[in-house]
């Protein structure tokens, strides 16, 4: 399946340096695969099976921003600094949430021999996706200010949202969702998809940009925090997530949220949300959790509705899924406790996440999240078997 695993590289990133200075050190290190950009951009959009020189041209003219300062600014530095075109960078940032296989999850682990108090949930990850050339560019980032570590993510280099992250009281984690609500609506899918366009041109923000929102402070709040000797961690709980992103325009996606206590794994609409929460064992892959079987014209997953290989990929969600769930079944028979009441060792999940299909031939990252703490606590990049 794969020629090897290893650690993805670590890099600091400081959240008091302008916007367009924070990633000078790593796209220097990555300047190569970062040049190689205008290919992994043509394969999206054969992957939507679009007319590439058309694409190519309205997104030169119309991908010239991001919703949120920072993040253009950041994105604009990197740009400046290799020498390409910034609408590579915002169509990075805009579509890589594209077609992502995806299993997502929290699980109730048990304290270790030397670690104190109880037990407590721990967030699993694991990120597909078909694209090798990007898992060259798996990296690790610490946010920090003043040398404080303030939050912790696995991204690409040049994709500054977040994907995957955590800090001390929550982590986060997001799944593509291949479809959205009311698809037969007229009025539901203009709404929905010029939601797209919006987020496209600039003028509302992605998903992955939502997300980071919740981990990272904005460059001006660092700096009112430091002069005023303030502490920088974000203040959002997983409660007060739950109370507001419903209703936030966003695309359809599944966000995966872990206090440490709780997770929950939001199934995000348009503009409205289903939310299901435990405090034991929850998991989310790449479907609806209350996925129709019916053929009828109903079921958002019937084969009218099919493009670029989603039923393949909704056949795989269902089984990773399936998989990892009877894993939890399995250890709450063997410990004889009830589901509320059961744990399990943080080298059992580690073999969880790692196992097939869990972790399969598109894997391009897995990891094991502790929001109590704000790190992680194991972090594997599996890099493809060579030809």
């Amino acid at each position: 399946m794969h020629k090897g695993n290893n650690t993805p590289p670590l890099y600091r990133i400081d959240l008091l340096k302008p916007p367009s200075e924070r990633y000078t050190e790593v796209v220097k290190d990555f300047e190569p695969e970062l040049l190689n950009l205008v290919s992994l951009f043509q394969e999206v959009v054969e992957a939507l099976r679009l007319p590439l020189k058309p694409i190519q041209l309205l997104s030169k003219l119309f991908l010239r921003r991001l919703y949120e300062q920072d993040q253009l600014e950041e994105i604009r530095g990197i740009a400046k600094q290799i020498k390409i075109e910034l609408y590579l960078l915002v169509a990075l940032n805009v579509l890589l949430d594209t077609f992502m296989g995806c299993t997502s999850g929290g699980v109730r682990v048990r304290p270790t021999k030397d670690e104190a108090g109880g037990s407590r949930m721990m967030h699993f990850r694991t990120l597909d996706w078909g694209m090798d050339a990007l898992r060259k560019v798996v990296v690790q980032f610490e946010y920090v200010v003043k040398g404080e570590v303030v939050a912790r993510t696995i991204s690409y280099v040049g994709f500054v949202g977040c994907l995957t992250g955590v800090r001390k009281g929550l982590s986060i984690s997001l799944n593509f969702r291949p479809n959205h609500n009311d698809t037969n609506s007229l009025v539901a899918n203009t709404r929905f998809y010029f939601n797209h366009l919006l987020v496209l041109l600039g003028l509302r923000p992605s998903i992955s940009s939502i997300l980071r929102s919740y981990i990272l402070p904005q460059y001006k709040v660092v700096q009112k925090a430091v002069s005023k000797e303030q502490s920088m961690t974000c203040s959002q709980s997983l409660k007060d997530i739950l109370e507001t992103l419903p209703s936030q325009h966003s695309t359809a996606a599944y966000l995966i949220f872990c206090s440490g206590e709780n997770t929950a794994v939001v199934e995000k609409d348009h503009i409205t949300a289903k939310v299901y929460e435990s405090s034991s064992f929850i998991a989310a892959t790449n479907h609806d959790a209350e996925l129709v079987t019916s053929t009828d014209e109903t079921n958002p997953y019937t084969p009218q509705h099919d493009i670029a290989g989603m039923a393949d990929l909704i056949e795989d969600s269902t089984q990773r899924k399936a998989c990892v769930s009877e894993k939890w079944q399995r250890a709450c028979q063997r410990s004889g406790l009830r589901e509320g009441e059961a744990a399990i060792s943080q080298k059992t999940l580690v073999n969880w996440v790692s196992a097939y299909p869990i972790c399969n031939e598109e894997t391009h990252y897995a990891c094991i999240m502790d929001p109590t703490a704000g790190s992680f606590v194991w972090v594997r990049r599996l890099l493809p078997r060579r030809r």
